[in-house]
């Protein structure tokens, strides 16, 4: 039995149609690798910073409460209750609506407003960690 002959056209047309199916096959696996892969970056690079911000207001937040058992004036009283609320007010969730750069941004203003108050005080617990007292501070912005 012999088989039927095909039509060279079919012939050239098959050969495109499973080029172009490969093709899009590669891509399709090639995005999604892809977009694993950056997500797997991009989750390590985000638990990173916000490890270290972390870190940075909890050290403040202690220096806080350390300062709210001592005697001030009520300057100083109102700006470390401002600064303790700004960081319990801090975003905890991941809310895509939740403005983070502009809290980190109030809560380091705040703070050096702070050590600028305590700066003249030479009491127990007013100097900061050279981590957080250096103006070099990470940007978190984008």
């Amino acid at each position: 039995m012999t088989s039927p002959s095909r039509d060279i056209n079919d012939l050239f047309d098959e050969i495109v149609l499973t080029e172009e199916k490969e093709a899009r096959l590669g891509y399709e696996e090639g995005l999604k690798d892809g977009q694993e892969q950056g997500n797997e970056e991009g989750y390590k690079l985000g638990y990173a910073q916000g490890v270290s911000l972390g870190e940075e207001l909890g050290k403040i937040l202690g220096q806080v409460v350390a300062q709210q058992q001592l005697k001030h004036t009520d300057k100083v009283r109102r700006s470390l209750e401002q600064l303790r609320s700004l960081i319990e007010e801090f975003p905890r969730t991941n809310d895509p609506q939740a403005d983070i750069i502009g809290a980190v941004q109030d809560i380091r203003s705040s703070h050096r407003r702070l050590r600028a108050l305590l700066g003249s005080k030479k009491t127990p617990g007013a100097e900061t960690p050279p981590e957080t007292n250096s103006v070099d501070h990470k940007d978190y912005s984008f």
